[in-house]
């Protein structure tokens, strides 16, 4: 085909006659497996070289049979398997961290306790997918340490698999148009020259990147490498070395001023510490949660093996309510360490312990904060709802909305919720409820299926108990 077709900009019957003659060098098997899309990808990445493309695939095909990648366990609607980083914003899945569930590896966690902390994060202008990486915040000594190559290409494939599969998806229904790519926000912030210069790692990354051009080409419309210190120039002369010049020619180098993200973002979709407006407040670690930066606790798998409380939600019975008194003490509200049991909840449902019983607990702890742990066995979701009402007030307008409703999947993998109460004495309800079938994309359950309750269990501690019990660092808010 004509060197002269803009593969950016293609007519449709410039698009057509590349898909049919890189089709015609293609084997029955390889064609059946291959979608149009796929076919232009390859033939973009090679700029329209039939020969190359058709090398390329055969082996992009191979790669995939031979490594199962079909068979990835990929959190889809309709599987509960567990996200492979953090999610905002989407509705595929619900918004969520890597929490330690069952169906998480100890060497994606490992990964996730080095890497700065990535995080799909809402979509561009035009409806793409924005994924945000944290990279000045690598441990980048630890890197090497935690994982082989094979490992973190291995992750970066569940990675790619999850944008293929799961976002890309439901982002081409919002846009009723096919999105097939997307953009990358790389923030170097808090980067060091010794970490730029780290050779092992460097390695690491020049492997992953040869990779991800092989088998994921054209994936990515654009990369924004913000915050860039003088000394990444260095390094860049090397990394860009390792690119296909059709990627490089996607990449911008900004520094700390980065205006030009939102031109491709929307503020609202954007973090705040990048320029938006969006705090993700809703979620620990706001947008993008970072271990190395300290923004939300890092609990062991021990912390969701043995939760405290076990009780029975199902379809007929959708609702379960805990209720915990707080205090005023210092700069803020600490609930008792052994709350008390036996509300209904919030929901107008009976009550049946008295309203003004008073605290039996030890000396309160001085925090403004309350974390809830929460794992389901089976369902679509749970919605969560917290509220607070001042002690003795029978009022539901003496009420306070702490924590609007949510959906969460915790039958996927355990969910961790930060709540800040007023400091006031007073009772913090936290409510759960079964997802009703218009929340969320899960499929509906058969009728056998509906009969099963489901099994919530669940932890409230203050921040103090939480991080003590765990011996954690303090959380490091911005």
């Amino acid at each position: 085909m004509s060197a002269t077709v803009d593969v950016d900009n293609p007519t449709p019957s410039q698009r057509a006659a590349a898909i049919e003659q890189l089709r015609d060098k293609l084997s029955d098997e390889v064609n059946s497996y291959c979608s149009d899309l796929d076919i232009w990808r390859f033939s973009v990445a090679r700029q329209l070289d039939t020969e190359k493309a058709a090398v390329m695939i055969n082996a992009w095909y191979e790669w995939r049979k031979q490594a199962n990648v079909d068979d990835l366990a990929v959190a889809q609607p309709d599987n509960e398997n567990p996200v492979p980083c953090a999610v905002r914003g989407y509705g595929a899945v619900a918004d969520a961290n890597v929490t330690a569930g069952i169906g998480v590896d100890d060497a994606q966690l490992r990964l996730t306790r080095t890497l700065g902390g990535g995080c799909w994060h809402k979509r561009d202008r035009d409806g793409r997918p924005v994924y945000i990486e944290r990279a000045g915040r690598h441990i980048i000594k630890d890197i090497p340490k935690t994982s082989s190559t094979s490992g973190l290409i291995e992750f970066h494939v569940l990675l790619q698999e999850f944008l293929t599969r799961t976002l890309l998806p439901e982002c081409s229904q919002l846009a009723e148009e096919t999105v097939w790519q997307q953009v990358v926000v790389i923030d170097l912030a808090g980067v060091s020259l010794v970490a730029l210069s780290h050779i092992p790692a460097l390695n690491m990354l020049r492997e992953m990147l040869a990779r991800d051009q092989m088998l994921y080409p054209e994936r990515m419309y654009r990369t924004y490498v913000v915050n860039a210190p003088p000394v990444f120039i260095t390094a860049w002369k090397m990394i860009r070395s390792w690119l296909d010049p059709r990627v490089i020619s996607k990449i911008q180098i900004l520094g700390k001023d980065h205006a030009e993200l939102l031109d491709q973002i929307p503020a609202h979709n954007l973090p705040s510490f990048l320029g938006g407006s969006c705090k993700c407040s809703h979620m620990p670690g706001g947008c993008v949660p970072s271990v190395p930066l300290g923004n939300y606790p890092d609990l062991p798998r021990s912390a969701y093996a043995h939760l405290r409380h076990q009780v029975q939600i199902s379809y007929t019975e959708p609702r379960h309510s805990f209720v915990c008194e707080t205090m005023p003490v210092g700069n803020g509200p600490t609930p008792m360490s052994s709350p008390l049991m036996g509300y209904a909840g919030w929901l107008g449902i009976k009550r049946d312990s008295p309203r003004n019983s008073a605290p039996t607990s030890p000396a309160p702890m001085r925090t403004q904060h309350v974390f809830v742990r929460f794992s389901t066995d089976r369902g679509r979701g749970v919605v969560v709802e917290v509220m607070w009402q001042p002690l003795g007030s029978d009022s539901l307008d003496d009420g306070t909305l702490v924590y609007p409703e949510a959906l969460f999947e915790p039958q996927r993998a355990p969910v961790l919720l930060e709540l800040e109460a007023p400091n006031r004495a007073g009772q913090l309800v936290v409510n759960w409820r079964v997802a009703n079938f218009d929340e969320g994309q899960a499929p509906f359950p058969r009728p056998e299926e509906a009969q099963i309750p489901i099994q919530l269990e669940y932890s409230v501690d203050t921040e103090d108990e939480l991080l003590t019990a765990f011996s954690l660092p303090p959380i490091k808010r911005s």
